[in-house]
């Protein structure tokens, strides 16, 4: 017996399986005891990162894959060394290390659309180095340093951390309630940032700066900058320092007595408050400059 087929259904029906999706995504997942003091590294070159407490001494790491067309758009690579453990969500002839993400040599994405999407968990103790090339990082449980950023995004560390370093080319910069030394900075956007010790610098291209420190138990100047926007810092009572603050469009205002040194002008003010030792540099290219004490 003869059967015959249709050559045109045949077609129809391999032209959907190739087109089908669901078939392309492809998830993550990864586990494993991380002891205090290692480091958990998470690079995302397209995608969000989220990292939470883990509840005991095993770090978990789950991606998503977003938007991807074929299975292999987007690999993870994992590395362990010593007890440091680095995953990296990577397209095309692109590379990871400790550093982050790095674009291969003439690496052309048919599907910029494709993202990786982690979500972390960390156990206590262990510093966090997480980044993504476009998407937001938010933070939070984190008990050791946190070093997090992203090309274009927001970026938030949240109540916990000790020691902070974050950045932006594009988008908001949050840290709150950190424990230690603080430096943030946005390429176009405002940064805001809490901490119990400080020291304390940031700066933006573009946007408005807010730190409030309750205590600067940590030695080390202190520098705000933004090309747009203004500056307020509210510092503990008992504030000391030499003071260059200076505004090409906008005032300056201080709750503490201040020392003048030289001239006072509109824009340029130099001087000293309380014993001084300690530098504080802040500039803006149009906005005010205001100092506030803590508690008042």
């Amino acid at each position: 017996m003869k059967l015959s087929v249709n050559p045109i259904a045949v077609a129809a029906v391999a032209m959907l399986a190739l087109a089908a999706p669901a078939h392309a995504q492809r998830d993550f997942d990864w586990s494993g005891a991380v002891a205090p003091g290692a480091t958990l590294r998470v690079f995302t070159v397209n995608g969000t990162v989220t990292v939470r407490q883990s509840s005991g001494g095993t770090a978990r790491i789950h991606a998503e894959t977003q938007n991807a067309s074929s299975g292999d758009e987007i690999r993870y690579v994992t590395a362990r060394s010593g007890g440091d453990v680095r995953v990296c969500a990577v397209r095309g002839d692109a590379t990871c290390d400790d550093n982050g993400v790095h674009s291969g040599r003439g690496t052309a994405w048919r599907n910029r659309r494709a993202k990786g999407n982690f979500t972390v968990e960390v156990p206590r103790g262990v510093v966090v180095r997480v980044s993504s090339g476009n998407g937001d990082v938010t933070v939070d449980g984190a008990t050791a340093d946190v070093h997090a950023s992203s090309g274009n995004g927001d970026v938030r560390v949240g109540t916990g951390a000790a020691q902070v370093r974050v950045s932006t080319g594009n988008g908001a910069v949050m840290v709150d309630g950190a424990r230690g030394p603080v430096n943030a900075s946005s390429g176009n956007g405002r940064v805001a940032v809490t901490t119990s010790n400080g020291p304390v610098s940031a700066s933006t291209g573009n946007g408005r700066i807010e730190v409030a420190l309750a205590s600067l138990r940590g030695a080390g100047d202190m520098s705000f900058s933004s090309g747009n926007g203004p500056v307020v810092l509210t510092l503990p009572a008992d504030f000391s320092a030499d003071v260059e603050a200076s505004t090409g469009n906008g005032g300056f205002q201080s709750d503490f007595p201040l020392r003048v040194v030289g001239r006072m002008s509109s824009h340029r003010v130099s001087g000293t408050i309380g014993q001084g030792g300690r530098r504080l540099h802040i500039s803006t290219g149009n906005g005010s400059i205001t100092l506030r004490r803590a508690g008042t």
